[in-house]
């Protein structure tokens, strides 16, 4: 009997302990919810603006829970953000428009259809639209200008009058930034101690701000209207629900044909079907069968290959290479409604094999030089060369060499870190700080090497150390029949720095700070140029040398701070 009360109590216990749980859950959940990413807290300023867009798969986060807002975006990044969000039809060829982004490039069908909205580069070779390049705040100006239809509107272009750095507007955007003022689409951030403001056009838009930015477009409210009503008002309408239907493009890719289409927003809306016909010039499910359904809602692409079965087709279960198609998606809504979208007429590719080249890209994470890459999903696959070189612009292995070998299929970055020697390159082992190279990578297949595009960056091992290099330039001046050089560098507004040391030699390529000639100690931060002519003295080795006409010598300057010494880039200039 006693052993039976202490388990009845002991129930009790455990039954009184669980209500409390419950009821302290449902407290703390009516309270205050968990932000959705670890890194963007509630009150952070884009914090609703990202929800906004991740709840409707506009844009996502990273695999551990991160947003990382800070994070600068690639202008292929913001043109399938763009396109996304503003739901744009997608617009596609067989035919680039850009050089730099052929069909079997991630982007390709995003950048293709906001090419109306961004801008593009172009050459005497064509026009480029350097995906791989940071999206810069000029260019959101174009593209919300034109997102929201107001690139015809008359501005005053005075009101640029009121910003400091209107100079460094490209010339062609200046009406499309003025516009973006004139309308508040875009504003820009006060001078301190100055009544004008700065736009910093060419500064770069971090993933926070490009959410912010295309939900100010996304997320305009329409107005209301007043309406009356008839005495038939509470009998049902005859006028049917409207539905949207899709828009669909497609293009080839390798061995594939890609269809892509609008991303659909209506809550009825339950998945989509691939559609195909031989015959039947504008197919439909499920009259003309499937190749696959889609129910993941938020779909707007679909690669098919000679691979793929169909089920209930006209032309048998498999298509054929080299043969004509009529492809097209039909949008499954709730109630068993079907809506078609319009058909496109593709060959199926009949290359025998495709290989996947790496998408290459850079950024600075963590102040650590990072070269990254897309996943390659291909059996064939046994990993990555990692290719530099300072004079090739399209370097690739192994014909300029490589970094290193990597035999990890799901690895797809690497930090450049200046700690493995490089083989067989064109610079020596080592990059150099503050020098540009071209960065690139071989993806390594069973039988052959595909090489990946080529990006030309400046490479700092340490992007926090590269931000206290001197940045030195160097002319010649001709001033009353007297020539010198002017040696000038930026200033650097740190209060650990002390001063700095200019220092020169003839022969050595990397002026060393305690080993080679010493031209001038200079202790007044606020002095960043001096003249250096022929017969100036320079000391070395404790004896004293002088500058010769005519000859050639290499100059740096190193800042000196309180808890180390940093040297700047070099110059080889001729003595007038």
């Amino acid at each position: 009997m006693k052993v039976f009360k202490k388990r009845l109590l002991l129930i009790c216990v455990m039954l009184v302990f669980a209500i409390l749980q419950i009821f302290s859950s449902i407290a703390f959940a009516q309270g205050a919810s968990s932000p959705i990413f670890s890194d963007l807290p509630q009150d952070h300023w884009a914090y609703n603006a990202v929800k906004f867009m991740v709840e409707r798969g506009i844009i996502t986060g990273y695999p551990d829970n991160t947003f990382r807002p800070d994070n600068p975006v690639t202008r292929a990044e913001f043109a399938r953000i763009m396109v996304v969000a503003l739901n744009l039809p997608i617009k596609v060829t067989d035919n680039p428009s850009f050089k730099d982004v052929p069909k079997d490039h991630w982007a390709y069908p995003y950048v293709e259809t906001a090419k109306y909205y961004l801008t593009g580069f172009r050459s005497s070779n064509g026009d480029y639209f350097k995906p791989s390049d940071y999206a810069v705040r000029e260019d959101m100006a174009v593209a919300l200008v034109k997102a929201k239809g107001l690139q015809n509107e008359n501005v005053d272009m005075n009101i640029l009058n009121n910003y400091i750095d209107k100079d460094q507007i490209s010339k062609n955007l200046t009406k499309y930034v003025a516009i973006a003022i004139a309308k508040g689409i875009m504003v820009g951030s006060p001078v301190p101690n100055s009544n004008q403001l700065k736009f910093d056009p060419q500064g770069i838009l971090t993933r926070a701000q490009a959410a912010v930015l295309l939900f100010n477009v996304v997320n305009t409210r329409t107005s209301e209207e007043k309406v009356t009503y008839d005495d038939n008002s509470s009998t049902s309408s005859t006028q049917p629900n409207s539905y949207t239907i899709p828009n669909v493009g497609a293009y080839t890719k390798g061995d594939k044909v890609v269809l892509v289409w609008n991303r659909i927003n209506d809550k009825r809306l339950k998945g989509y079907a691939v559609v195909i016909s031989k015959n039947n010039s504008q197919p439909a499910y499920p009259q003309d069968g499937y190749l696959k359904k889609l129910s993941n809602r938020d779909a707007t692409y679909v690669e098919i290959g000679v691979n793929s079965k169909y089920n209930g087709g006209d032309f048998g279960s498999y298509l054929k290479g080299g043969e004509d198609y009529y492809f097209s998606i039909t949008a499954i809504y709730e109630g068993n409604v079907y809506v078609k979208g319009n058909a496109v007429r593709m060959k199926i590719p009949s290359i025998p094999n495709y290989y996947e080249k790496p998408s290459v890209k850079y950024e600075y994470k963590d102040n650590k030089f990072v070269l990254s890459w897309q996943k390659i999903d291909d059996s064939r696959l046994v990993g990555y060369w990692v290719v530099i070189s300072k004079k090739k612009k399209e370097p690739k292995y192994p014909d300029n060499g490589y970094l290193v070998f990597i035999n990890d299929k799901n690895t797809t970055q690497i930090v450049i870190n200046n700690t493995i020697p490089y083989k067989g390159g064109d610079f020596g082992e080592y990059l150099k700080d503050g020098e540009e190279y071209y960065f690139s990578v071989t993806a390594q297949y069973q039988d052959r090497l595909i090489p990946g595009n080529s990006i030309k960056a400046i490479y700092y091992s340490n992007l926090e150390i590269a931000k206290l290099r001197p940045k030195l330039q160097a002319k010649t001046v001709r001033w009353w029949g007297q020539s010198y050089i002017n040696l000038r560098w930026d200033k650097i507004d740190n209060d650990k720095l002390q001063g700095y040391r200019v220092v020169v030699s003839d022969t050595n390529s990397s002026p060393d700070f305690y080993k080679d000639g010493l031209l001038a100690t200079i202790s007044d931060k606020n002095i960043t140029s001096i003249n250096v002519k022929a017969k100036d003295k320079y000391l070395i080795n404790g004896e004293y040398k002088e500058l010769k006409r005519g000859h050639y010598y290499y100059f740096t300057v190193y800042a000196i701070y309180s808890d180390r010494i940093v040297g700047g880039n070099v110059i080889r200039i001729k003595i007038p």
